[in-house]
Order: structure tokens, then C-alpha cells, then sequence
């Protein structure tokens, strides 16, 4: 039903097109044409001549009339189908004036009805013909049919150009066209080409799809002059300088006292046929109105003189014509890519469809103007309609895929803005374990691994199975692998065509897109079962190669679709390299500065040590044996760094003692005792105006406390005393008792563990205490068992 209703539509769309090109058309004008009368019987005529029809010894009066002025061809478009109502004679008197003349041109015409619809292959309409009686017929020169179609919407506009009877093969032109053969001599045989052209000799005259004549209508009121009788010159001349002449049949007649002069037909074609105003006899619904059927053999007929027949390309033509501007103008249209609002881009699309719709129909005006070609316009219009469409929609489509990408693109922006910007690192801590709220600055942070935070976001937003980040090394200058994120099964594969396509990026940084690795020439025959595809984009940092980005197996999508590596994701990827690389940059050069502060930190440590021959090494090994105190509490590895920095620098405090009190081989006095004791407070004092150190002054200034309360300097006790104090103060008393100080000899392990023991609860906190014995134990033992084997 839709199928039948759009048909519709097209159809009527078709015929208005048509109507409005033909109202529209300006005929060229020819004035060496043979000029065309019409004598019409009209009601004036049945009023001043009697009742009609009339005995048809008048039309013989009027033949010999017409003879004797020159006229040229004469056709009747009207029948004589039943006797004369007067006498038979009548009938006879005509036929011989007929046959006088010589020139006269009868109808045929068949009232089968939906004669039109057969559509026969050969061209050729067949049905029941309506003739004029046998002795009429057989006096004419020639005999041409009436009949008109009609489309879908009632309008006359095209003729058929042969009808045959359906018990004969005898078969008919138009009126019109008989008329045109004979007023020109053209006796020939003639060759018709179905739904295309009849051949007359040399003659061609054009069809449509359907073996019919297109009638090129003209401008009625403006073609054709109605016979005044008047003696004003200028009018007269007005009305000689149209092609057509319409008189009444009273004004030829006898009993006219102004009759029409015999010479004013010389040489002019004359048509015979009623033109009854109000009457629906022969009347017939065209372009201009509805008009009697012998004015629409007169316009045939002048279509025939002028040579301006209508062309309608047929449908191969059409269809090829549209085919090859849709592929061009989709060449042309989709390159053009829109910006704007939903509401702006469809506002565009239909001024542009208004636009072409203009151009579509002044261009089929044009090619009927200048070329007589009746181009069916709708298939193109429905091109421009289905190319701007699909235009728009693609547009839309874009539009809603780049606001996707947009939005993917600023979250891509959010996550790598937050891991290359930020300051503050010490989120990778938990500092839960050390029951206070430490700030650790940045300058103490283990420096964070932007290569692995970086890829997740990459990996999770683009879509695809996996990233990898290789890294320039600057001493091999081969780019190293760094990082990873994605499937396990990815990640040995990856390494081995990353090889190949390292070196490409390294003679030639530019992207590197390989849509099927399987069929590639250089990566076909790599050790690989996982990977398809893959996109490889070099990070450039002051025109030098850094690093390079790897995507591995693109995964379909609803901001991308397809399941393959698109224009998209290397235009979202590159726009951020420049940010990736420099966040690569900025950790590498990080990680140095970090490497020199903490090499600052062990070198004052160092320098410490370096004061007393016999503690020479204590901080190192305390901050060592710190660490292995915190491993086993299962702190994590910031916590641990943290732990080391702290008990690399627990003594610096010492930096202010004499060093007479430091190296003293004898008993302290209590004096040089308080000075010794004053390093914790001092360590503290050293560290609270430098801000990048100041979170470690709990372990310098507290490894001194003790589990009781105590200790100096602040005496306090239990859980008040920092984890970090509580680990390095084991760690300290440790190493003090089991290497040689200047006033004694080390102690042996077994002395040392049962000191912690004893001051487990008193002086040191009692867990911890307890469990670093029973862990040294437990290696001091293994260790034996060791050197045993």
C-alpha cells in the first residue's frame, strides 16, 4: 500500500514538473512555417446557420471555397459516421468534393477504453476504431487517428503514435502528423523504433518510453488569433504574426455578407472540427486549460512545422545520467564536512534542497527551451534529496561522533591532566600504619610510574585489548619496553613485533597504522597469535623520538563502531602525545632529581658517619635494617622509602656535637651525656625550616624515646611515639651493640637479642621488639645451617 501510495506521489510530482515547464516554455518562432487556420463550429454558427449537424453538401461548398483560395491540406476533426440526415446524395456531393480537392485528410479514432494502459511492446495501440462511412473515407487522400492519453491525473500530453484495429493490420498516425507528411510530400516507408523514434525517410521523429508523441504545447491565448473581420491594419497584422488562425464556420459561409475572402487561405493548413464554447464534445484537460481536440492536432501540427518536438530521454538514458552525477556529486558532497547544531544543519539542508529544487526545475526549463529535451527531473530531484539526506545524516552522525569523541577526548584530558600535573604523590603511601597524619612531600615521594598510569586511560577509552610504552635509552639508543596494560596473552607478542616497528618510527617518526598484521610483508612472519592490528605513535619531545605508544586490537564501539583502528583514534591519540611525552619527560628527569636528593641525603649521612671511625656505616646499616623490620610488618613501598630516608638521617643531629664528646674512649660526664642526648632535639631543629625534610623529623627526633615514657626528648610513651621512631630505635640499639664503639666491643647476637628482649615493654615497644628477635633468630639460623652445608 505504501509502495502504490509513494507512486503516487512520484507521479504527480512527474506531471506537475512537466505542466510547469510546458506553461513555462517560450516557443521560438518561425515565420517561414506554412500557416495553420481553423474553422470551428461553434454555437454562433447553429444559431445563424440552423440546427446542426448540417447537410454535408455545405462542407462541400466549403471545400471548393477553400480550394479555389489556395488553401494547402485539409483535415476534419470530426466524424461523419452515420448517412446525411438529409439525403444520401449530400453524402455523395461531399465525397466527390473531397476527392476534388485531393488533399483531405479524414479521422479515425478508437473509444476503447484503458486503450492506454496496454503499453504493447511493438508500439502499436489496438482497438475497436470509430471510421466515417465508406464513401466519406474512401474520398480522402489520407486518414489519421484522434486519439489522446491521458495520465494519471486526467491531462492530455501525448499522442499515440499508430492505432490499429483489433481484426486489421492497418493501423494509423496521428491527424496531425498525416496531415504534416502530406502538406510536406513525405511518401516514404516508414520504420518505427518502439519507445523510441518512427524513421520517415530521413526524418526522425522522437518518442517517448511508451511509443508515444509528447505533445509540446503552446500558449493558446497567446498563438493562436480569433478572426475579428475587422479592416483595422494593425490588428490585422497582430494577428497574422501568430501561427494559428481561429475562424468560425459562419465566417466562411455563404450567407456571410462579410465573408472570409477565398485568397485569405492560400497556402494556409486548415483544420475543420467543432469548438463549441460550454460543450464537452471533443474537449480535452491540458497544461493551459481544458481545449477542444482540433486545437490540440494544431498545436501537434505546429510542433511538426517548427521541428520542436519534445525529446524524452529514455529510461537507460535517465538512469545513467543519474548514476553518474550521484557518484560524482557523492564525491563532491561527502568531502564537505558540516559544523554546526542539529537544528542549524537541517535549517542548511533544506535551503539547500530549496535551492537545488529551483535549479533542478529552471534547468529542465532550460533544456526544454533551447533543446526540446523533456528531462523526467524527478529522479534527480530524488537524487539531490537521498545525496543531501544522506548528507545530513552523515553529518549528524559525524557530529554525534566527534561530541562522543569530544567527550572522550576530555576525559582523556581529565585523567592524563591529573597523572602529569599533579604535585602532590604521596596518595601512593597508606599511611594508616603510622597512626598520625605525616605530610610526605613530593621532594620525598618515590617517584610515581606515569607510563602504566597513562595507559589504562588510553587503553579503556580508545577501545582497545591492549597498550604498551617502549622508552628511549639513552645509552643503547634503542627504544626499551616500559610499561603494559591489557590482556596477559597480548603482551609476549607485542615484544616481538615492536621490534620491526621500532626501527621504522626510529629512521621515519611518523604513525605506524597496520590494519591486518597477518597480511602485512614485514610482520607476517613474527611469532604472533594475538594480535590483529595495531597503531603505533611515536612521542616527540624538542624533535626527539622519546618513546613510542602502542594500541593492539581495536574493539568495536558506540562512539566507533568498526573493529579496526580508524582516522579517529589516531587523530584522539596524536592530539595527546605531546602531553604523554612531556609527562614521560618530566618523570625521567624527575626520577634524576629524586636520585640526586636522595644520593644529598646518604652523602650527609655519610659525612656524619664519617666524624667517628667507630660508627663509620651505622646509618646505612640502620636504615637497612629499618627496612627489613618494615618489610616484615608488611608496610608498603612508599612506607619503606619513607622508613630508609628517615633512618639514614636519624643521627644528624650529631652534626652539632663536639667531637672530643663523640669520640670520647671513657665514661661520659653528665654534662657531655646531655650534650650527647641534645642530637635528637638538634636533628629535629636541623630539619623543621627545610620543607622538603621535614616529614622525617619523627624518626630523628623520637628514636630515642622509649615504650615507658622514659626517654628524651620529649618523653613520650606507648603509641604516642611514631611507628618510624619505634622501628629505628630497635634498629639503632641493635647496631650499637653488635659493632665496636670506642668505649667497648661488640656483642655478640645472642647478647643483643636477649638485650631487646629485656627492654621489650620498657624500653622498646614490646610487639615489635619481640618480633624482631624472633625474625633475626630465625635468620641468624638459617644463615648457620647455611654455612654448615
Amino acid at each position: 500500500m505504501s509502495l502504490l501510495y509513494f507512486t503516487e506521489i512520484f507521479n504527480r510530482l512527474e506531471n506537475l514538473l512537466y505542466d510547469w515547464r510546458i506553461t513555462h516554455n517560450t516557443h521560438k518562432s518561425a515565420p517561414d512555417i506554412p500557416k495553420i487556420a481553423i474553422i470551428g463550429i461553434s454555437d454562433r454558427d447553429m444559431e445563424l446557420l440552423g440546427r446542426w449537424p448540417w447537410p454535408r453538401n455545405r462542407y462541400a461548398d466549403l471545400l471548393y471555397y477553400l480550394k479555389k483560395g489556395g488553401a494547402a491540406t485539409i483535415a476534419f476533426d470530426m466524424f461523419f459516421d452515420l448517412p446525411d440526415i438529409e439525403h444520401i446524395k449530400n453524402d455523395v456531393v461531399f465525397s466527390e468534393a473531397a476527392s476534388d480537392t485531393g488533399t483531405i485528410i479524414f479521422p479515425v479514432w478508437s473509444p476503447t477504453a484503458n486503450l492506454f494502459r496496454s503499453n504493447p511492446s511493438d508500439g502499436i495501440y489496438k482497438g475497436r476504431l470509430s471510421r466515417n462511412i465508406e464513401i466519406i473515407a474512401n474520398s480522402a487522400k489520407d486518414i489519421g487517428h484522434l486519439n489522446v492519453f491521458y495520465d494519471r491525473d486526467g491531462v492530455a500530453r501525448r499522442t499515440p503514435i499508430y492505432i490499429a484495429g483489433t481484426d486489421s493490420n492497418e493501423r494509423f498516425v496521428p491527424l496531425s502528423l498525416a496531415v504534416f507528411l502530406e502538406q510536406m510530400g513525405i511518401d516514404q516507408k516508414m520504420k518505427l523504433n518502439p519507445g523510441n523514434s518512427l524513421k520517415i525517410g530521413n526524418w526522425y521523429l522522437p518518442l517517448d518510453s511508451k511509443s508515444c508523441i509528447p505533445i509540446n504545447y503552446i500558449d493558446f491565448e497567446k498563438q493562436v488569433n480569433i478572426y475579428q473581420g475587422t479592416n483595422v491594419k494593425w490588428i490585422e497584422k497582430l494577428g497574422q504574426e501568430k501561427p494559428i488562425t481561429l475562424y468560425s464556420f459562419y465566417d466562411v459561409s455563404p450567407q456571410n455578407e462579410n465573408r472570409v475572402p477565398a485568397d485569405e487561405f492560400k497556402d494556409k493548413i486548415i483544420f475543420i472540427g467543432t469548438a463549441t464554447p460550454g460543450s464537452e464534445q471533443d474537449v480535452h484537460v491540458t497544461p493551459f486549460g481544458r481545449k477542444f481536440g482540433v486545437f490540440i492536432q494544431a498545436n501537434l501540427l505546429y510542433n511538426f512545422l517548427t521541428g520542436q518536438l519534445i525529446i524524452t530521454p529514455g529510461p537507460v538514458y535517465t538512469i545513467s545520467i543519474v548514476t553518474a552525477l550521484s557518484i560524482i556529486l557523492s564525491i563532491l558532497i561527502f568531502r564537505i564536512h558540516l559544523r554546526g547544531s542539529t537544528y542549524l544543519l537541517l535549517a542548511g539542508g533544506i535551503l539547500v534542497l530549496f535551492t537545488i529544487s529551483v535549479i533542478i526545475a529552471f534547468t529542465g526549463l532550460m533544456l526544454l527551451r533551447n533543446l526540446n529535451i523533456m528531462m523526467d527531473m524527478v529522479p534527480f530531484a530524488a537524487m539531490f534529496l537521498m545525496l543531501i539526506g544522506t548528507c545530513l545524516s552523515v553529518n549528524l552522525s559525524s557530529a554525534s561522533g566527534e561530541s562522543a569523541m569530544r567527550d572522550l577526548e576530555l576525559d582523556l584530558l581529565l585523567e592524563i591532566g591529573e597523572i602529569t600535573t599533579s604535585k602532590d604523590e604521596s596518595s601512593q603511601y597508606s599511611l594508616k600504619l603510622f597512626k598520625e597524619d605525616i605530610e610526605i612531600t613530593s621532594a620525598l615521594a618515590i617517584p610515581s610510574k606515569p607510563p602504566i598510569e597513562l595507559l589504562e586511560p588510553i587503553k579503556r577509552i580508545t577501545h582497545c585489548e591492549a597498550t604498551a610504552l617502549y622508552v628511549l635509552n639513552d645509552k643503547t639508543g634503542d627504544y626499551a619496553y616500559t610499561a603494559f596494560a591489557g590482556l596477559d596473552k597480548i603482551k609476549a607478542d607485542s615484544q616481538s613485533i615492536s621490534n620491526a616497528v621500532n626501527r621504522w618510527i626510529q629512521s621515519n617518526p611518523k604513525p605506524v597504522w597496520v590494519g591486518n598484521i597477518s597480511k602485512h610483508p614485514d610482520l607476517s612472519g613474527t611469532n604472533n597469535n594475538s594480535i590483529q592490528s595495531l597503531l603505533a605513535v611515536p612521542l616527540i619531545v624538542k624533535k626527539q623520538t622519546i618513546g613510542i605508544l602502542y594500541l593492539y586490537n581495536k574493539l568495536a564501539s558506540k562512539t566507533s563502531p568498526f573493529a579496526e583502528f580508524t582516522a579517529e583514534e589516531l587523530r584522539l591519540i596524536s592530539s595527546f602525545t605531546h602531553q604523554i611525552a612531556v609527562a614521560i619527560e618530566n618523570h625521567r628527569l624527575y626520577t634524576d632529581i629524586h636520585g640526586i636528593f636522595l644520593d644529598y641525603i646518604k652523602s650527609i649521612a655519610s659525612a656524619l658517619d664519617a666524624r667517628d671511625t667507630y660508627t663509620h656505616g651505622h646509618s646505612q646499616r640502620v636504615a637497612r635494617l629499618s627496612v627489613r623490620i618494615g618489610r616484615e610488618l608488611g608496610l608498603s613501598e612508599g612506607e619503606l622509602k619513607f622508613l630508609e630516608l628517615s633512618a639514614t638521617i636519624h643521627d644528624i643531629g650529631k652534626i652539632g656535637i663536639d667531637e672530643n664528646i663523640l669520640n670520647k674512649p671513657g665514661r661520659l660526664t653528665d654534662e657531655e651525656f646531655v650534650e650527647i642526648k641534645s642530637h635528637a632535639a638538634r636533628g629535629s631543629k636541623i630539619l623543621e625550616p627545610m620543607s622538603r625534610l621535614r616529614a622525617l623529623m619523627p624518626g630523628v627526633r623520637h628514636h630515642h624515646e622509649r615504650h615507658d615514657g622514659k626517654g628524651y626528648p620529649d618523653g613520650l610513651k606507648g603509641d604516642e611515639i611514631h611507628l618510624v621512631a619505634r622501628i629505628i630505635s630497635i634498629a639503632d640499639t641493635f647496631d650499637a651493640m653488635t659493632t665496636n664503639r670506642v668505649y667497648r666491643k661488640s656483642l655478640t647476637m645472642e647478647v643483643a637479642f636477649k638485650e631487646i628482649e629485656n627492654g621489650a615493654g620498657t624500653q622498646f615497644d614490646p610487639k615489635l621488639a619481640l618480633e624482631f628477635v624472633k625474625n633475626r633468630k630465625k635468620m641468624t639460623d638459617t644463615q648457620n645451617e647455611a654455612d654448615q652445608i
